[in-house]
């Protein structure tokens, strides 16, 4: 990259031929401090070549008052040789070195390039100084717990390092599809809730567009092409900066200061980068964090209404669920509480509403430590299923073992809710397993769905749990033969059911 030189001097021999001379850099004139000003903000100016008397003015002096607003700049001062007066008036300014006059080629390029060196390797110097704390940030911003935090520790920071007296972040908000203010200091909040920017428009939007940083500085933004966007004319310097992370732009950070001496330069775009790309990161980390939650709170919810299996087909698989379904050879165990009417026109809802908790709960256990499913509640019967979602070697042996524990637990239950109401002495239980080739699958419309069995399997065990009496658990002839090698069962003969075109053989387990 060439290095650029400011000359400081009335037209003289040696102007024209310090260009020549130092044909290596780019060499820009002028004669007076306001110009020189103008020319070291525009051109990144750090070395400055100063003439040992400007118009009737000092060389040192015109460098200080150069140095009061352009700070990073070095000089060099063309003086004749032997004045040791000059000489200390020059040390005192903080000139770095005489270029003695006449020129000498061979001494010019030499001062030049070692004024360079210096230049260069204090402008290093101060800025890892500068920028190597930022690169801390991180921790700070990665400790955020939302994204309130990571907004106000980029503002807070922002503003400690340029002194700003307005700034925001503006993130892309997807419903709107444009960009809000998420965050500001300095700035009235009806206007912050009231800006909307399209991607594209005012000069955020093209930031946000283009994913490039825009500086604007009073004595330049008039060349630039967002000139005619310019409003607010006690602006003096501006920056927006965009947030991006892996390419993806979430927003935009806007920086403006109204004091006359305010300027911002490509060493502010460096610092901002720094802070951006961290607050950036950390804005991913959130959302993401976010996302999770949401996300695991809703699996867990959705694990409450239908069994964690169903959840998992139901969350995982990527297709049409209303397609989601198929026939199969199952298991199902129906289970209806008996004389619950009673107990509704004597208890108060809210006991059994707790009886019922309980119930569930031993219903919800047995099927669970038998790897079922629990189909669906309904109102004082349960539905489970086994053999799907979860595959079984023996589905029809699963079930009958959870009806049987069941039926222990609630007689237990029963016992100790008749101490409470003697309502519940006549509480009973009816249990029915059966088996046979069902749809199992998702019912429903679009906006209404049940994961569920459907069949005449399902029928007749809601229909045999009705003839069922005294926590008798019945099941039917093919549900009998897959279990009888483990678990005995007594014939009951053939049942007729309503609804159902045949009789059917019973046992009773």
């Amino acid at each position: 990259m060439t290095q650029s030189i400011l000359l400081i001097a009335e037209e003289t021999t040696y102007t024209s031929q310090i260009p020549d001379l130092l044909d290596g850099y780019e060499i820009f004139s002028c004669a007076s401090v306001t110009e020189g000003v103008t020319l070291c903000r525009q051109h990144n100016i750090n070395l400055v070549l100063i003439a040992e008397d400007v118009r009737g003015r000092s060389g040192c002096d015109i460098y200080n008052e150069l140095r009061g607003q352009c700070p990073a700049v070095s000089g060099l001062l063309l003086a004749g040789s032997g004045d040791n007066l000059l000489l200390r008036q020059a040390i005192d300014a903080g000139i770095c070195g005489l270029v003695e006059l006449p020129i000498h080629p061979a001494q010019l390029k030499q001062r030049v390039s070692k004024a360079m060196e210096s230049v260069i390797l204090r402008e290093e110097n101060t800025r890892l100084h500068t920028l190597l704390p930022l690169y801390s940030l991180g921790e700070q911003f990665l400790s955020s717990f939302n994204e309130r935090d990571v907004l106000d520790t980029l503002l807070d920071e922002v503003v400690q390092q340029t002194g700003a007296s307005h700034v925001s972040v503006m993130l892309f908000d997807v419903g709107e599809e444009c960009l809000r203010i998420a965050a500001a200091r300095g700035m009235d909040k009806d206007l912050v809730d009231s800006i909307r920017i399209q991607p594209g428009d005012q000069i955020a939007g093209w930031v946000f567009k283009q994913g490039k940083p825009v500086i604007l500085n009073r004595d330049t933004q008039e060349e630039s092409i967002f000139a005619p966007l310019l409003k607010r004319k006690e602006i003096s310097s501006s920056i927006s900066f965009p947030l991006v992370i892996r390419k993806r732009i979430l927003g935009v950070l806007n920086i403006s200061m109204t004091a006359n001496d305010a300027f911002f330069s490509e060493a502010d775009n460096e610092m901002l980068g720094i802070i951006c790309g961290q607050a950036a990161l950390a804005l991913e980390n959130v959302r993401s964090l976010e996302v999770a939650k949401k996300t695991t709170r809703m699996r867990t919810l959705f694990e409450q209404y239908v069994a964690p299996e169903v959840a998992e087909i139901l969350l995982d698989r990527d297709m049409n669920l209303m397609e989601l379904g198929e026939v199969k050879d199952v298991t199902v165990l129906f289970a209806d509480i008996r004389n619950f009417t009673s107990l509704v026109q004597h208890l108060e809802l809210s006991v059994l509403r707790t009886f019922l908790n309980e119930f569930f709960q031993i219903f919800t256990d047995a099927i669970y430590n038998n790897r079922g499913t629990v189909d669906k509640f309904m109102g004082d019967a349960v539905l489970a299923v086994f053999g799907a979602p979860v595959a079984l070697e023996n589905a029809n042996l699963a079930a009958v073992r959870t009806a049987l524990v069941i039926r222990e637990r609630f007689e237990a239950l029963c016992t100790h809710w008749a101490v409470e109401s003697k309502d519940f002495q006549t509480v009973d239980l009816g249990i029915a397993v059966t088996s046979g080739e069902m749809y199992l699958g998702n019912v429903g419309s679009a906006r209404r769905l049940d994961y569920t069995v459907i069949g005449t399997p399902v029928n007749i065990a809601q229909r045999l749990a009705a003839e069922s009496s005294q926590c008798r658990i019945y099941v039917t002839e093919p549900v009998h033969e897959a279990i009888s090698e483990e678990i005995s069962a007594e014939d009951v003969g053939e049942v007729a059911l309503r609804g159902v075109d045949q009789a059917l053989t019973v046992f009773s387990v």
